[in-house]
Protein backbone atom coordinates (compact mmCIF):
# COMPACT_ATOMS: atom_id res chain seq x y z
CA UNK A 1 0.00 0.00 0.00
CA UNK A 2 2.89 2.16 0.89
CA UNK A 3 4.28 2.08 -2.98
CA UNK A 4 0.51 2.72 -4.35
CA UNK A 5 0.18 6.00 -1.91
CA UNK A 6 3.44 7.14 -2.89
CA UNK A 7 3.02 6.44 -6.31
CA UNK A 8 0.17 8.84 -6.31
CA UNK A 9 1.29 10.95 -4.20
CA UNK A 10 4.15 11.88 -6.67
CA UNK A 11 2.54 11.09 -9.63
CA UNK A 12 3.58 13.63 -12.80
CA UNK A 13 0.60 15.17 -15.00
CA UNK A 14 2.75 14.16 -18.00
CA UNK A 15 1.87 10.42 -17.84
CA UNK A 16 -0.71 11.79 -19.78
CA UNK A 17 1.74 11.91 -22.76
CA UNK A 18 1.54 8.26 -22.89
CA UNK A 19 -2.22 8.23 -24.01
CA UNK A 20 -1.40 10.84 -26.27
CA UNK A 21 1.82 8.88 -27.90
CA UNK A 22 -0.16 5.49 -28.27
CA UNK A 23 -3.58 7.07 -29.16
CA UNK A 24 -2.03 8.99 -32.22
CA UNK A 25 0.25 5.98 -33.02
CA UNK A 26 -2.64 3.89 -33.03
CA UNK A 27 -4.61 6.42 -35.54
CA UNK A 28 -1.60 6.19 -37.73
CA UNK A 29 -0.97 2.96 -38.02
CA UNK A 30 -4.77 2.62 -39.31
CA UNK A 31 -4.29 5.62 -41.42
CA UNK A 32 -1.39 3.08 -43.25
CA UNK A 33 -3.75 -0.39 -42.95
CA UNK A 34 -1.77 -1.88 -39.43
CA UNK A 35 -5.17 -2.61 -38.54
CA UNK A 36 -3.83 -5.39 -36.62
CA UNK A 37 -1.34 -2.52 -34.17
CA UNK A 38 -3.74 0.01 -34.13
CA UNK A 39 -6.47 -1.91 -32.65
CA UNK A 40 -4.17 -3.35 -29.87
CA UNK A 41 -2.98 -0.13 -29.30
CA UNK A 42 -6.03 1.54 -28.87
CA UNK A 43 -7.28 -1.25 -26.09
CA UNK A 44 -4.16 -0.84 -24.48
CA UNK A 45 -4.99 3.29 -24.19
CA UNK A 46 -8.33 2.38 -23.03
CA UNK A 47 -6.51 0.84 -19.69
CA UNK A 48 -4.18 3.37 -19.68
CA UNK A 49 -6.47 6.08 -19.91
CA UNK A 50 -8.58 4.42 -17.25
CA UNK A 51 -5.30 3.99 -14.85
CA UNK A 52 -3.59 7.16 -15.24
CA UNK A 53 -7.08 9.63 -15.00
CA UNK A 54 -7.80 7.17 -11.68
CA UNK A 55 -4.38 8.06 -10.18
CA UNK A 56 -4.79 12.01 -10.79
CA UNK A 57 -8.47 11.74 -9.36
CA UNK A 58 -6.56 9.98 -6.49
CA UNK A 59 -4.20 12.85 -5.92
CA UNK A 60 -6.65 15.63 -6.40
CA UNK A 61 -8.55 13.68 -3.48
CA UNK A 62 -5.62 12.54 -1.30
CA UNK A 63 -2.94 15.32 -1.61
CA UNK A 64 -4.44 18.13 -2.77
CA UNK A 65 -1.36 20.25 -1.85
CA UNK A 66 0.99 18.38 -3.76
CA UNK A 67 -1.23 18.49 -6.98
CA UNK A 68 -1.98 22.15 -6.31
CA UNK A 69 2.10 22.83 -6.02
CA UNK A 70 2.62 21.21 -9.50
CA UNK A 71 -0.48 23.58 -10.91
CA UNK A 72 0.79 26.52 -9.85
CA UNK A 73 4.22 25.63 -10.82
CA UNK A 74 5.60 27.71 -13.72
CA UNK A 75 7.66 24.97 -15.11
CA UNK A 76 4.69 22.02 -14.77
CA UNK A 77 1.53 23.94 -15.03
CA UNK A 78 0.93 23.71 -18.52
CA UNK A 79 1.88 20.23 -18.69
CA UNK A 80 -1.77 19.51 -17.30
CA UNK A 81 -2.94 20.56 -21.15
CA UNK A 82 -1.51 16.53 -21.83
CA UNK A 83 -4.67 15.47 -19.64
CA UNK A 84 -7.01 17.61 -22.41
CA UNK A 85 -5.07 16.05 -25.47
CA UNK A 86 -4.95 12.81 -23.65
CA UNK A 87 -9.00 12.54 -23.45
CA UNK A 88 -9.40 13.84 -27.14
CA UNK A 89 -6.95 11.42 -28.53
CA UNK A 90 -8.52 8.32 -26.97
CA UNK A 91 -12.16 9.92 -28.18
CA UNK A 92 -10.29 10.87 -32.19
CA UNK A 93 -9.54 6.75 -31.46
CA UNK A 94 -12.99 6.13 -30.58
CA UNK A 95 -14.71 7.90 -34.18
CA UNK A 96 -11.46 6.78 -36.86
CA UNK A 97 -10.11 3.66 -35.28
CA UNK A 98 -12.94 1.43 -34.25
CA UNK A 99 -16.00 4.04 -35.41
CA UNK A 100 -18.26 4.98 -32.33
CA UNK A 101 -18.89 8.54 -32.79
CA UNK A 102 -21.25 8.62 -30.07
CA UNK A 103 -18.70 7.32 -27.62
CA UNK A 104 -16.09 9.88 -29.34
CA UNK A 105 -18.56 12.77 -28.28
CA UNK A 106 -18.33 12.09 -24.72
CA UNK A 107 -14.89 12.03 -24.90
CA UNK A 108 -14.65 15.29 -26.42
CA UNK A 109 -17.66 17.28 -24.08
CA UNK A 110 -15.07 15.96 -21.39
CA UNK A 111 -12.45 17.36 -23.41
CA UNK A 112 -14.04 20.59 -23.43
CA UNK A 113 -14.34 20.65 -19.90
CA UNK A 114 -11.16 19.94 -19.17
CA UNK A 115 -8.96 22.43 -21.89
CA UNK A 116 -12.01 25.39 -19.91
CA UNK A 117 -10.94 24.04 -16.44
CA UNK A 118 -7.44 24.18 -17.37
CA UNK A 119 -6.72 26.96 -19.58
CA UNK A 120 -8.48 29.23 -17.21
CA UNK A 121 -6.72 28.08 -13.99
CA UNK A 122 -3.29 27.61 -15.48
CA UNK A 123 -2.74 30.95 -17.36
CA UNK A 124 -4.75 32.83 -14.63
CA UNK A 125 -2.00 31.83 -12.12
CA UNK A 126 0.50 32.27 -14.19
CA UNK A 127 -0.53 35.80 -15.13
CA UNK A 128 -1.34 36.90 -11.58
CA UNK A 129 1.61 34.80 -9.61
CA UNK A 130 4.32 34.71 -12.46
CA UNK A 131 7.26 36.44 -11.21
CA UNK A 132 10.23 34.27 -12.01
CA UNK A 133 12.82 34.66 -15.01
CA UNK A 134 12.18 33.21 -18.03
CA UNK A 135 15.02 31.09 -18.08
CA UNK A 136 13.78 29.03 -15.24
CA UNK A 137 10.75 28.10 -16.28
CA UNK A 138 9.95 28.31 -19.55
CA UNK A 139 10.26 25.17 -21.97
CA UNK A 140 9.65 23.16 -24.84
CA UNK A 141 6.65 21.69 -22.45
CA UNK A 142 4.89 24.99 -22.64
CA UNK A 143 3.91 24.08 -26.02
CA UNK A 144 1.52 21.38 -24.65
CA UNK A 145 -1.15 24.00 -24.06
CA UNK A 146 -1.26 24.32 -28.10
CA UNK A 147 -1.75 20.44 -27.89
CA UNK A 148 -4.14 19.88 -25.71
CA UNK A 149 -6.32 23.06 -27.27
CA UNK A 150 -5.61 21.83 -30.95
CA UNK A 151 -7.01 18.42 -29.86
CA UNK A 152 -10.12 19.80 -29.45
CA UNK A 153 -10.19 21.35 -32.67
CA UNK A 154 -9.02 18.09 -34.23
CA UNK A 155 -12.21 15.58 -32.46
CA UNK A 156 -14.56 18.70 -33.22
CA UNK A 157 -13.74 18.60 -36.65
CA UNK A 158 -13.65 14.63 -36.98
CA UNK A 159 -17.14 14.71 -35.11
CA UNK A 160 -19.02 17.61 -36.90
CA UNK A 161 -20.68 15.73 -39.74
CA UNK A 162 -22.16 13.59 -37.15
CA UNK A 163 -24.21 16.18 -35.57
CA UNK A 164 -26.30 16.88 -38.14
CA UNK A 165 -28.11 20.44 -38.58
CA UNK A 166 -25.75 21.32 -36.02
CA UNK A 167 -22.65 20.27 -37.71
CA UNK A 168 -21.81 24.39 -38.89
CA UNK A 169 -21.74 25.17 -35.35
CA UNK A 170 -18.66 22.40 -34.02
CA UNK A 171 -17.39 23.13 -37.49
CA UNK A 172 -17.12 26.91 -36.06
CA UNK A 173 -16.04 26.41 -32.74
CA UNK A 174 -13.47 23.67 -33.91
CA UNK A 175 -12.35 26.69 -36.23
CA UNK A 176 -11.89 29.14 -33.08
CA UNK A 177 -9.99 26.31 -31.07
CA UNK A 178 -7.25 25.90 -34.01
CA UNK A 179 -7.10 29.63 -34.18
CA UNK A 180 -6.29 30.16 -30.28
CA UNK A 181 -4.11 26.89 -30.49
CA UNK A 182 -2.28 28.16 -33.65
CA UNK A 183 -1.88 31.67 -31.91
CA UNK A 184 -0.43 29.85 -28.65
CA UNK A 185 1.96 28.80 -30.85
CA UNK A 186 2.96 31.42 -32.11
CA UNK A 187 3.49 33.26 -29.17
CA UNK A 188 4.94 30.87 -27.20
CA UNK A 189 7.70 29.80 -29.83
CA UNK A 190 8.97 32.86 -30.11
CA UNK A 191 9.60 32.84 -26.24
CA UNK A 192 10.83 29.22 -26.87
CA UNK A 193 13.41 30.26 -29.21
CA UNK A 194 14.44 33.67 -27.61
CA UNK A 195 15.14 31.06 -24.17
CA UNK A 196 16.94 28.72 -26.75
CA UNK A 197 19.24 31.54 -28.48
CA UNK A 198 20.22 33.69 -25.64
CA UNK A 199 20.25 32.08 -22.59
CA UNK A 200 22.80 29.30 -21.60
CA UNK A 201 21.06 25.77 -21.17
CA UNK A 202 22.23 22.66 -19.69
CA UNK A 203 22.48 19.10 -21.76
CA UNK A 204 20.14 17.89 -19.29
CA UNK A 205 17.64 20.30 -20.08
CA UNK A 206 17.35 19.66 -23.70
CA UNK A 207 15.43 16.64 -25.10
CA UNK A 208 12.67 15.53 -24.42
CA UNK A 209 10.55 18.89 -23.86
CA UNK A 210 11.51 20.33 -26.91
CA UNK A 211 10.19 18.11 -29.33
CA UNK A 212 6.98 19.60 -28.47
CA UNK A 213 8.12 22.42 -30.58
CA UNK A 214 7.50 19.91 -33.48
CA UNK A 215 4.75 17.89 -31.92
CA UNK A 216 2.64 20.92 -31.67
CA UNK A 217 3.09 22.27 -35.17
CA UNK A 218 2.07 18.49 -36.64
CA UNK A 219 -1.23 18.97 -34.04
CA UNK A 220 -1.68 22.28 -36.01
CA UNK A 221 -1.55 20.57 -39.25
CA UNK A 222 -3.36 17.44 -38.00
CA UNK A 223 -6.38 19.59 -37.38
CA UNK A 224 -6.16 22.05 -40.44
CA UNK A 225 -6.49 19.14 -42.55
CA UNK A 226 -9.66 17.56 -40.73
CA UNK A 227 -11.42 21.34 -40.78
CA UNK A 228 -10.74 20.76 -44.73
CA UNK A 229 -11.82 17.32 -45.19
CA UNK A 230 -14.93 17.76 -43.37
CA UNK A 231 -16.18 21.01 -44.22
CA UNK A 232 -17.37 19.92 -46.93
CA UNK A 233 -19.41 17.05 -45.20
CA UNK A 234 -21.62 19.91 -42.94
CA UNK A 235 -24.34 22.51 -44.42
CA UNK A 236 -22.35 25.59 -43.65
CA UNK A 237 -20.86 28.71 -45.41
CA UNK A 238 -17.73 28.15 -44.59
CA UNK A 239 -16.45 26.81 -47.85
CA UNK A 240 -14.89 30.52 -48.74
CA UNK A 241 -12.03 29.58 -45.82
CA UNK A 242 -10.98 26.37 -47.45
CA UNK A 243 -8.07 28.34 -49.28
CA UNK A 244 -7.39 30.56 -46.43
CA UNK A 245 -7.46 27.17 -44.22
CA UNK A 246 -5.48 24.97 -46.84
CA UNK A 247 -2.41 27.53 -46.83
CA UNK A 248 -2.13 28.21 -43.59
CA UNK A 249 -1.98 24.47 -42.95
CA UNK A 250 0.81 23.82 -45.17
CA UNK A 251 2.84 26.57 -43.22
CA UNK A 252 2.58 25.10 -39.82
CA UNK A 253 3.50 21.13 -41.86
CA UNK A 254 6.17 23.16 -43.40
CA UNK A 255 7.33 25.07 -39.63
CA UNK A 256 6.93 21.46 -38.30
CA UNK A 257 9.47 19.63 -41.37
CA UNK A 258 12.10 22.21 -40.25
CA UNK A 259 11.93 21.34 -36.80
CA UNK A 260 13.19 17.78 -37.23
CA UNK A 261 16.71 18.33 -38.26
CA UNK A 262 17.17 20.68 -35.53
CA UNK A 263 16.25 18.20 -33.09
CA UNK A 264 17.87 15.45 -34.29
CA UNK A 265 21.61 17.73 -33.64
CA UNK A 266 20.20 18.54 -29.87
CA UNK A 267 19.49 15.02 -29.41
CA UNK A 268 23.12 14.14 -31.14
CA UNK A 269 24.54 17.20 -29.08
CA UNK A 270 22.82 15.49 -25.69
CA UNK A 271 23.58 12.17 -25.94
CA UNK A 272 26.66 11.62 -28.06
CA UNK A 273 28.30 14.59 -27.63
CA UNK A 274 28.23 15.34 -23.76
CA UNK A 275 27.49 11.91 -23.01
CA UNK A 276 24.41 12.60 -21.13
CA UNK A 277 23.60 8.89 -19.71
CA UNK A 278 19.74 8.22 -20.55
CA UNK A 279 17.37 7.77 -17.41
CA UNK A 280 13.71 7.09 -17.96
CA UNK A 281 11.01 10.00 -17.10
CA UNK A 282 7.62 10.49 -18.07
CA UNK A 283 8.57 13.37 -20.23
CA UNK A 284 10.09 10.94 -22.36
CA UNK A 285 6.81 10.85 -24.42
CA UNK A 286 6.87 13.74 -25.17
CA UNK A 287 9.51 12.55 -27.72
CA UNK A 288 7.39 9.77 -29.29
CA UNK A 289 4.33 11.71 -29.68
CA UNK A 290 5.06 14.00 -31.87
CA UNK A 291 6.54 10.74 -34.04
CA UNK A 292 3.02 9.42 -34.10
CA UNK A 293 1.47 12.97 -34.76
CA UNK A 294 4.04 13.82 -37.46
CA UNK A 295 2.95 10.55 -39.46
CA UNK A 296 -0.91 10.81 -39.14
CA UNK A 297 -0.81 14.86 -40.14
CA UNK A 298 1.08 14.25 -43.05
CA UNK A 299 -1.21 11.42 -44.53
CA UNK A 300 -4.68 14.06 -43.68
CA UNK A 301 -2.46 17.12 -45.26
CA UNK A 302 -1.93 14.88 -48.50
CA UNK A 303 -5.03 14.48 -48.84
CA UNK A 304 -6.83 17.79 -47.68
CA UNK A 305 -4.06 19.72 -50.20
CA UNK A 306 -4.61 16.52 -52.82
CA UNK A 307 -1.15 15.92 -53.05
CA UNK A 308 -0.67 12.46 -52.85
CA UNK A 309 3.02 11.79 -52.66
CA UNK A 310 4.04 13.60 -49.51
CA UNK A 311 2.07 10.64 -47.80
CA UNK A 312 5.16 8.40 -49.11
CA UNK A 313 6.80 10.11 -45.91
CA UNK A 314 4.50 8.98 -43.46
CA UNK A 315 4.88 4.96 -44.90
CA UNK A 316 8.57 5.58 -43.31
CA UNK A 317 8.11 7.43 -40.41
CA UNK A 318 5.83 5.50 -38.87
CA UNK A 319 8.19 3.11 -37.97
CA UNK A 320 10.56 5.56 -36.17
CA UNK A 321 7.28 6.03 -33.87
CA UNK A 322 7.03 2.59 -33.49
CA UNK A 323 10.47 1.99 -32.35
CA UNK A 324 9.93 5.01 -30.07
CA UNK A 325 7.10 3.87 -27.93
CA UNK A 326 8.38 0.30 -27.76
CA UNK A 327 11.36 2.12 -26.47
CA UNK A 328 9.82 4.17 -24.19
CA UNK A 329 7.24 1.48 -22.44
CA UNK A 330 10.19 -1.06 -21.93
CA UNK A 331 12.03 1.56 -20.15
CA UNK A 332 8.72 2.76 -18.35
CA UNK A 333 8.20 -1.16 -17.36
CA UNK A 334 11.28 -1.62 -16.15
CA UNK A 335 11.93 1.78 -13.70
CA UNK A 336 8.41 0.86 -12.57
CA UNK A 337 9.50 -2.72 -11.60
CA UNK A 338 13.31 -0.85 -10.13
CA UNK A 339 11.21 1.65 -8.19
CA UNK A 340 8.78 -1.23 -6.38
CA UNK A 341 11.87 -3.39 -5.59
CA UNK A 342 13.65 -0.35 -4.24
CA UNK A 343 10.94 0.39 -2.04
CA UNK A 344 10.25 -2.91 -1.10
CA UNK A 345 13.79 -3.78 -0.16
CA UNK A 346 14.31 -1.72 3.26
CA UNK A 347 11.00 -3.50 4.33
CA UNK A 348 11.89 -6.33 3.83
CA UNK A 349 15.05 -6.22 5.25
CA UNK A 350 13.30 -4.32 8.59
CA UNK A 351 11.08 -7.67 8.80
CA UNK A 352 13.79 -9.85 8.84
CA UNK A 353 15.61 -7.76 11.61
CA UNK A 354 12.62 -8.60 13.59
CA UNK A 355 12.64 -12.11 12.95
CA UNK A 356 14.44 -13.85 16.41
CA UNK A 357 17.60 -15.42 15.16
CA UNK A 358 18.01 -19.32 16.28
CA UNK A 359 21.12 -20.59 17.14
CA UNK A 360 22.37 -23.65 16.94
CA UNK A 361 23.08 -25.28 20.68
Amino acid sequence: MGVIRNAIKTFHPAYFAMVMSTGIISIAANLLGFTGISYGLFYLNIVAYVIILSLQILRVKMFWNNFYADFSNPRLSLVFFTTVAGTNVLGSQFATVVNYPEVAKVFWYFGIFLWTIVSLSTFSILFITGEQRIEMVLHGGWLTATVGTQSVAVLGAILAPQFGAGGSVVIFSSFVWWMIGSSLYMVLITLIIYRLVFFKISPDALVPPYWINMGALAITTLAGSALCLNIPKVECSYTDLLGFTKGLTLFFWSFGTWWLPFLIIIGVWKYVIHKTPFKYSSLYWAMVFPLGMYTACTIKLSQAIQIPFIANISKYFIYAAYVAWVFIFIHMIISMIKAAIAKEAPKMKEEKAAQPQITGV
